[in-house]
């Protein structure tokens, strides 16, 4: 009998449990990726001070990239050049 009443309280607990889960309602911005990586924030855009050989100005720009990897994510930020105008 302790055992049937065991077996029926976790079922109920399960079923609870996945009917409280709700892909429609989720958020995917707060969803984390298994693996890959996204681009998180942008700084400004500015001049470097180079100029090109056809005379046009160097632009940089710091951008800030998480990497995932079994959804734990990795922060870093590098340097992107001629892909702005401040």
């Amino acid at each position: 009998m302790k055992k049937k009443i065991l077996i029926g309280s976790l079922v109920l607990a399960s079923v609870a449990t996945l009917s409280s889960f709700n892909e429609s309602n989720a958020d995917d911005t707060a969803r984390r990726p298994m693996f890959g990586s996204e681009i998180t924030g942008y700084g400004q855009c500015y001049y470097t001070g180079e100029v090109q050989a056809d005379g046009t100005k160097v632009t940089a720009m710091q951008v800030e990239t998480t990497t995932y990897v079994f959804w734990v994510g990795f922060p870093s930020t590098s340097t992107v050049y001629n892909q702005c105008t401040p």
